[in-house]
């Protein structure tokens, strides 16, 4: 082998080593960096669980940012649930620490973070409020998510004793109401529905009282059985009017004290107000 061949071979295993040299460096300080190192980094509180996949290279950051909400309505129709989203992120590194961009349903979110020891104080940028997002493990962050799982089983068996309480107390009225009244301004059509028994599985039956009359004649005096059902926020009666079933649909306002529903004389939603045994006194030949 030539001396100039073997000058070329040394150079050139010279140059391999430099670059694996260079590589080696290179990755070891890739995994140095603290976004590197752990899996995820979480913020919670009660009913929100917030957390960054974050990874660093050449400077750059690249992630995914989950957000869980516990979310309960007032209206107990509802059923208590975890809202998720995740927006992918992208970054670089800062003189004070990182600085991202999340696209979160349209809008573009800066985020600004600093480390404390192994862990991120994350900001949006414009507001000076910082949350301690923890650097964790796998294992635990599937405990933190866990733990918000078991909240919103709590929220639904808490949801579901207060249907049942709201329920106790609305049939209660709901039977003790002696009826509910309608009457046009010229009381040309009065209606009156008597309740005759209510369940707390929703099955109402009832009867409805109807009396019309033209000009200045006496009143014309009709009565219908009704079937229904109602969970105290909507009802549904039906009946047999002229040998066809016909429905009337309706709700129930903020309590037992009426009802809007439909009836197949006018074509449009009538208010039915709850009324005492006084005050019927002397109509339908009471």
């Amino acid at each position: 082998m030539g001396i100039r061949k073997r000058w070329k071979l040394i150079a050139l295993g010279g140059l391999l080593i430099g670059i694996v040299c260079w590589w080696v460096i290179y990755e070891v300080k890739n995994q140095s960096d603290p976004l590197n190192k752990s899996d995820a980094f979480v913020y919670s509180e009660d009913g929100i669980l917030y957390w960054f996949e974050l990874t660093s290279r050449n400077g750059k950051v690249k992630g995914t940012f989950y957000q869980h909400v516990l979310i309960e309505d007032e209206d107990v129709r509802d059923l208590p649930h975890i809202e998720e989203k995740q927006s992918p992120l992208t970054g670089e590194f800062t003189d004070t620490g990182y600085e991202w961009q999340t696209n979160e349903g349209g809008k573009i979110v800066t985020y600004v973070a600093t480390l404390s020891e192994e862990n991120l104080l994350i900001h949006k940028q414009g507001e000076e409020d910082s949350k301690l997002y923890r650097a964790v493990n796998k294992e635990k962050l599937a405990e933190y998510e866990m733990t918000i799982h078991e909240a919103l089983q709590i929220a639904i068996d808490q949801n579901e004793e207060k249907e049942k309480s709201r329920l106790r107390k609305f049939f209660s009225e709901f039977n003790n109401v002696y009826g509910y009244y309608y009457t046009n301004d010229d009381k040309s059509l009065q209606l009156l529905i008597k309740v005759d028994e209510a369940n707390l599985e929703g099955d109402v039956t009832a009867t409805l009282l109807m009396a019309t009359k033209d000009n200045h004649k006496s009143y014309e005096e009709k009565t219908y059985e009704l079937n229904g059902i109602t969970d105290g926020h909507m009802v549904e009666f039906y009946t047999v009017v002229d040998g066809m079933q016909t429905k009337l649909k309706g709700d129930f306002g903020t309590a037992t004290t009426g009802f809007d529903l439909s009836f197949w004389t006018t074509n449009e939603t009538l208010f039915f107000r709850a009324v005492t045994e006084k005050e019927m006194k002397g109509i339908f030949g009471e």
